[in-house]
């Protein structure tokens, strides 16, 4: 099998069909179409659906996959660690994360790393931790940063980052909006706006749910959504109290609302880098996690790279 084969047949996945696997690959759609063709004679299977749009893997499709991306990360990996005894740092990071650390933490931080090593590129893939994990196993990102919400999973490492504290999103004229902190007994009787996964969290983000558990809370009228900025435009009607972790707090510009700090037990978060335990990082991907280490460190501490939280706190 050639690499190419695998790099076309991977592409007209992750791209949505085989012309703009073409235009992204440099080929004509034809030799795409006779790559994935030479890999379904050799293989015996058919990996695509043609008859639907997008092209849709079948069975054997999915199986193939997972290796034929793991091959063309060994042979990136292979051309990583030459260049790396000559001094240069080269390749791809593909990184993925939940919205926040994308914003607070990825951008800056590929910024920082491009200036030092533009041989690198980049690919970030942004999605909700069930999506992660699941884009780690299948290969489709070597790291994550985000939330830790559960015990760890078998075959994903990780590395604690930095603890991220809950903060309280009220209206500016809301009862609540004059206190400097904010207790977890005042939530009792009203619903609340947090974020969390589609069809995983019908109420309650998974994160918030330790420290909730035992505050008398309107649960059938509360909320979990996807982004941030769907939390504040809720608690902005009047339709609840929102709870985010500080860094969600700080992609979010809004002066019709007031973030006050969160005092209760369990009341934060923990962040953390995840890798796949089956796969090698390769070079470029090992130096961007010293990179890291390094803002978390330092960076993060002075908030030299952070924008400061919005609406009245620190």
């Amino acid at each position: 099998m050639e690499l190419s084969w695998a790099r076309s047949f991977v592409a007209v996945h992750e791209l949505g069909g085989f012309g703009v696997a073409a235009r992204s690959l440099h080929r004509s759609q034809s030799r795409v179409s006779e790559h994935v063709a030479s890999l379904e004679t050799m293989l015996g299977e058919q990996l695509f659906f043609r008859d639907v749009h997008p092209p849709a893997l079948t069975p054997a499709g999915e199986a193939f996959l997972p290796h034929a991306r793991a091959a063309i990360a060994e042979w990136q990996a292979a051309l990583a660690a030459v260049a790396a005894r000559q001094g240069e740092v080269r390749g791809e990071v593909s990184v993925g994360s939940v919205p926040s650390v994308s914003a607070v933490f990825i951008a800056p931080l590929i910024a920082k790393f491009r200036a030092e090593h533009p041989e690198v590129a980049f690919e970030v893939h942004e999605g909700p931790n069930s999506w992660l994990a699941e884009a780690l196993a299948h290969r489709t990102i070597e790291i994550s940063i985000s939330p830790i919400v559960e015990e760890r999973r078998a075959g994903i490492g990780r590395r604690a980052l930095l603890t991220d504290p809950f903060r309280v999103v009220v209206p500016k004229d809301h009862p609540l909006a004059g206190r400097e902190v904010i207790e977890a007994t005042d939530l009792a009787g009203h619903p609340v706006i947090t974020t969390g996964e589609a069809g995983l969290d019908a109420r309650i983000g998974g994160e918030f749910r330790r420290m909730l558990d035992g505050t008398e809370i309107d649960v059938e009228r509360s909320l979990a959504v996807t982004q941030p900025t769907s939390v504040f435009a809720l608690v902005r009607e009047g339709l609840g109290i929102g709870i985010l972790g500080s860094l969600a707090v700080r992609i979010v510009h809004d002066d019709d609302t007031v973030v006050r700090p969160l005092e209760a037990p369990h009341a934060s978060r923990r962040i953390a880098v995840h890798w796949a335990l089956t796969r090698r990082l390769s070079p470029a991907t090992l130096t961007f996690l010293d990179a890291l280490d390094e803002l978390v460190a330092g960076d993060i501490v002075d908030g030299s790279l952070l924008p400061a939280e919005q609406n009245g706190t620190s």
